[in-house]
C-alpha cells in the first residue's frame, strides 16, 4: 500500500516541477530533485505525457534536452472529484501511519495545491462529501501481502455510505453457502483484508465484511438513518484489528532492546506506554481481537512478554507450539 502511494506522491511532485519552470528541467535536475535515477524520471515522464498531453521541449543550446507543463496543461484537467480528493488524503495518512512521513507531506502539499487549482463552486460542493469520506473510511494497519478487491466494489459501497443507503449484499462467508444481506453501510477499513464495516437491518449491532467474500453489492432505493454512536473510529477502536469481541485490558512488556521501536508504533488509539527502571517498557490498551494480536506480537519474537490476559499468553503460546510442530525443531 505504501509504495502505490509513494509513486502517486512522487508523480504529483513531478508534474508541479515540471509546471513550476518557465526554462524547464533537465532529466539530471529532476533526477537529482526526485532523488531517483535517469531511468525512472524516463518513464514517469512518459507516463505524464500520456496523461496530461502537454509535455513539451523547451528550446535551448544547451546539449541536454528541458521539458515543462504549460501551467494551462493543469488548467484543462477536470476538477478533483469528492474521491479522488478523499484518496490523496487517505494516502497521505497511509504514507505517514508506515512511517513515510516525508513523502506524505508531499502529498499533503500536492493536494493542497490541486484543490487550489480547482474551481471554486466545485470545491464548495465537493467538500462536505471529502469530509464525510474521511470519516467514513480508516486504517488497520498491518504488515504482509494484500488482497486484490475490485475498484468499481469500493466505489459502489463509497456512494451507498455517502448516502446512507443501503445495499443488498451477495456474501460467502468462509463456512456456509452463498447469502444475500441487506446491510447499512458504515465505513471502510483497509488492512490486509479491506473490510466493510455495516450493520444488518435485522441486527442491532454492527459487523465486518471481508470486502474478497463479497460477491456483489447493489445499492437499494433505501434510505436509512445513521444509529446513535455508529461512527468509524469509535466502532473500529473497540479492536485490534478488525475483529470485534468484548474488550481486554492488555499489558504487554518490551525488553530494553525494543523499547525505542515499540514507541514508534501505533497498536492502538487507547494505548498508552510507561517506562520502567529497567529501561523495559510497558504499553496497555483496552481491544478487543485477542487473534489479530496473537498473529502480530508473535513478530515480536522474544522482545515483547504478554502479562495481561492470561488468554493473549495462551494464544500466543498454542501459536508457537503449532509452529514447531508443523516445521520442527527440539
Amino acid at each position: 500500500m505504501a509504495e502505490r502511494h509513494a509513486k502517486l506522491a512522487d508523480g504529483l511532485r513531478l508534474i508541479l516541477l515540471l509546471t513550476g519552470t518557465r526554462t524547464g528541467r533537465t532529466l539530471n535536475e529532476l533526477a537529482e530533485e526526485m532523488g531517483v535515477g535517469r531511468r525512472t524520471v524516463e518513464r514517469m515522464l512518459a507516463a505524464i505525457k500520456e496523461v496530461c498531453g502537454g509535455l513539451e521541449q523547451v528550446p535551448t543550446d544547451e546539449a541536454q534536452k528541458r521539458w515543462r507543463l504549460p501551467a494551462s496543461t493543469l488548467s484543462r484537467v477536470k476538477p478533483l472529484t469528492a474521491a479522488e480528493a478523499a484518496e490523496m488524503d487517505l494516502a497521505a495518512r497511509r504514507l505517514a501511519a508506515e512511517g513515510l512521513e516525508e513523502r506524505a507531506a508531499l502529498l499533503r502539499n500536492a493536494a493542497e495545491k490541486l484543490r487550489a487549482a480547482m474551481d471554486a463552486r466545485a470545491l464548495q460542493r465537493a467538500e462536505p462529501d471529502v469530509e464525510a469520506m474521511l470519516a467514513a473510511e480508516g486504517l488497520a494497519m498491518r504488515p504482509g501481502p494484500r488482497v486484490h478487491v475490485p475498484e468499481r466494489l469500493i466505489a459502489t459501497l463509497r456512494e451507498a455510505i455517502l448516502a446512507n443507503r443501503r445495499i443488498r449484499l451477495a456474501y460467502r462467508p468462509s463456512r456456509g453457502a452463498l447469502r444475500e444481506h441487506v446491510v447499512e453501510p458504515y465505513g471502510l477499513l483497509y488492512g490486509t483484508r479491506p473490510y466493510l464495516l455495516a450493520a444488518r437491518v435485522d441486527k442491532p449491532d454492527a459487523a465486518v465484511w471481508r470486502l474478497d467474500r463479497v460477491l456483489s453489492a447493489e445499492p437499494m432505493n433505501e434510505a436509512f438513518t445513521p444509529r446513535p454512536g455508529f461512527t468509524l473510529p469509535s466502532l473500529a477502536a473497540q479492536s485490534f484489528g478488525v475483529w470485534r469481541e468484548a474488550p481486554h485490558q492488555v499489558v504487554l512488556r518490551f525488553t530494553g532492546s525494543a523499547a525505542v521501536e515499540a514507541r514508534h508504533w501505533a497498536f492502538h488509539p487507547t494505548q498508552r506506554f510507561e517506562a520502567q527502571p529497567d529501561g523495559t517498557l510497558i504499553l496497555r490498551f483496552e481491544a478487543g481481537g485477542l487473534d489479530e494480536m496473537a498473529y502480530h506480537f508473535a513478530t515480536w519474537g522474544e522482545a515483547v512478554e504478554v502479562l495481561e490476559p492470561p488468554a493473549l499468553r495462551e494464544r500466543l503460546a498454542a501459536l508457537g507450539a503449532a509452529l514447531v510442530r508443523r516445521h520442527g525443531g527440539p
